[in-house]
């Protein structure tokens, strides 16, 4: 017999498609389940004085870490969905509370569940997994990874996008970079690339190195669709690279000369967030700017000699 929770299953809650009517759950009552089983998820409800050492002893039995994982998301899950959320002014826990802390806790071991779970579920279950896997961090990383080639367009965009929002992952962040900058250039989904452009914008922003992310983007100022095109304009301005000024200037006069007036537009406000300025300028007149910024930036760098 599997080892299931008599509140609510994982494995029987509705996942795929948003604003599905929920079904009824196949549910085994506590008193059903195997003695092992009973005895940690009664541990685990009651607040049991010694649950450090029983969460401890779980993690080093695979089926046990697999089930209370799985039904701790059920709770987190169910208890939302039931709007069974402690008071903002209240100093108590509640289920819900309690099973997202502990699955923070348990961390790299609740990973997996929460991964698939984010990658499948609807609009409700994606943010709530997201929120938890952000809070549980770099181990959370390589699950995106591995989830970047996956066939469904929705499954890569979601962990795309979580993955740019997740800490800076130390000896995993030249694998992020690779694989972020892959999928700008490479997925045949324009809003799983435009998904990349912003990640790679966000990551860029938080690492001590800014060639990898301005050089992704700028190459994305190519792109055939022009939604991607546009945010990596924007992302790349985000940076704030001066060095990055000449590309979107060409950016620029790319749409000025085809009459592409949306992409004009971004250019322009790209070139005036990376600036810092207010006044619209024609492609000479940025160029103008940039020449300027050089010279000032030789000026500097001369009287510091």
């Amino acid at each position: 017999m599997s080892a299931r929770l008599a509140i609510c299953l994982i494995l029987a809650w509705p996942l795929s498609g948003c604003g599905a009517a929920p079904a009824r759950p196949d549910l085994t009552p506590v008193a059903e389940l195997p003695e092992h089983y009973r005895e940690l998820w009664r541990a685990w409800l009651d607040e049991a004085p010694d649950w450090n050492e029983r969460r401890a002893a779980c993690l080093k039995e695979d089926a046990a870490r697999t089930f209370l994982v799985e039904n701790l998301a059920a709770v987190l899950l169910g208890s939302y969905a039931r709007s069974e959320l402690a008071a903002h002014t209240s100093a108590r826990h509640g289920l819900f509370e309690r099973a997202r802390a502990e699955l923070v806790i348990l961390g790299e071991a609740s990973v997996p569940t929460l991964m698939e779970l984010h990658l499948i579920g609807d609009g409700a279950t994606a943010f709530l997994t997201s929120e938890v896997l952000m809070s549980i961090g770099v181990p959370a990383i390589p699950a995106c990874l591995a989830s970047m080639d996956r066939p469904e367009e929705q499954s890569r965009r979601r962990a795309v996008n979580l993955l740019g929002q997740l800490p800076y992952g130390y000896d995993l962040e030249p694998e992020v970079r690779t694989a972020l900058a892959a999928c700008l250039a490479q997925d045949g989904d324009w809003l799983v690339r435009k998904t990349a452009a912003a990640a790679i914008a966000r990551r860029g922003g938080r690492d001590s190195n800014l060639y990898p992310a301005r050089n992704a983007l700028a190459r994305a100022l190519h792109d055939s669709d022009e939604g991607v095109a546009g945010e990596a304009a924007m992302g790349l301005a985000s940076l704030q690279d001066p060095r990055a000024v000449p590309d979107l200037i060409k950016f620029l006069q790319r749409a000025e000369q085809a009459s592409a007036f949306r992409l004009y537009r971004v250019g322009q406000e790209a070139l005036q967030l990376l600036t810092q300025t207010e006044d619209r300028r024609s492609v000479k007149g940025w160029g103008g700017w940039y020449r300027d910024w050089l010279a000032e930036r030789k000026k500097t760098r001369d009287s510091g000699n």
